[in-house]
């Protein structure tokens, strides 16, 4: 690849990151964690889509940059299991950890506020779940998202209704993924030269009041029902005809629309609160 076409793919590349960094920096993902997530999807996007050319890990190496050692870690099934965790992934199984263990709780069936060191402390809590991570780290993440309070005496309470929180973030992150993994591939199909083409299409309009937008919003909204409620119907439809043709039905689609509004010089928007992240 040219130094021009690299430096190209790298402005673009820039751009589509940020956003993906804004999400890993609001879940308490280090960037170790994230970086191998991106050897790994290397490795795993040169096999599958250049495969003639991928075969051996010498020729993975090649194409991705990685050496072949590595390669061979990130190929292996292991690699696909475990990665870097991260310390919000051990706080939140000291979290409950400290919840659903009975020696944790209260006469109330409540978290018991616990001194920090000691028998029966923190320290002893979240070394029962980890040994990979200081104690001191461990609460200052969970203090960091707003879950423990300190007491008196130095000691350390817990605080706010994690588990559905926590159940909110994982289920916003499900959608989040497939729709953005469909959509980059269908965009960096299209890019590659893909005959014919994914539909792609976007409406763009920048000199808008605030007001207008939302009402562009809600307009999105209102036809997107419309069309969605018609695609519903064809799909079964079709599945129908399938069916009693006894065609082979190995084939998924995806489609969907997105609305993105913002006014330049804005402070960006916050962060979901660490109650909605964890």
């Amino acid at each position: 690849m040219s130094q021009t076409r690299q430096s190209a793919v790298l402005r673009a590349l820039a751009r589509v990151l940020r956003p993906v960094a804004r999400l890993l920096i609001a879940g308490g993902v280090p960037f170790q964690a994230a970086s191998e997530s991106l050897k790994r999807a290397y490795v795993e996007a040169a096999a599958r889509h250049f495969g003639e050319e991928a075969g051996t890990d010498s020729r993975l190496s090649l194409l991705t940059g990685i050496n072949r050692k590595e390669v061979r870690r990130l190929t292996t099934p292991v690699a696909d299991e475990w990665g870097p965790e991260s310390v919000t992934s051990f706080a939140s199984a000291v979290h409950a950890a400290w919840t659903l263990r009975e020696e944790w709780r209260g006469p109330d069936g409540k978290p018991r506020a616990l001194p920090k060191r000691g028998e029966g402390s923190f320290d002893v809590l979240v070394k029962g779940v980890t040994k990979d991570l200081r104690p001191s780290s461990v609460l200052a993440e969970l203090t960091r998202l707003g879950y423990v309070e300190a007491g008196p005496e130095d000691t350390v309470k817990l605080v706010g209704d994690v588990f559905l929180s926590q159940r909110d973030f994982a289920d916003r992150l499900g959608p989040l993924a497939e729709n953005l993994q469909d959509h980059a591939d269908a965009a960096v199909a299209n890019v590659l030269g893909r005959v014919p083409p994914f539909l792609e299409r976007t409406l763009f309009a920048d000199e808008l009041s605030a007001e207008s937008a939302k009402a562009m919003q809600e307009e999105a909204r209102a036809q997107w029902k419309r069309v969605h409620d018609e695609l519903i119907i064809r799909a079964d439809a079709l599945e129908a005809e399938d069916r009693a043709l006894g065609r082979t039905v190995t084939t998924r689609i995806r489609v969907g629309v997105y609305v993105y509004a913002e006014t330049p010089g804005d402070a960006p928007a916050p962060a979901p609160k660490e109650s909605d992240d964890e």
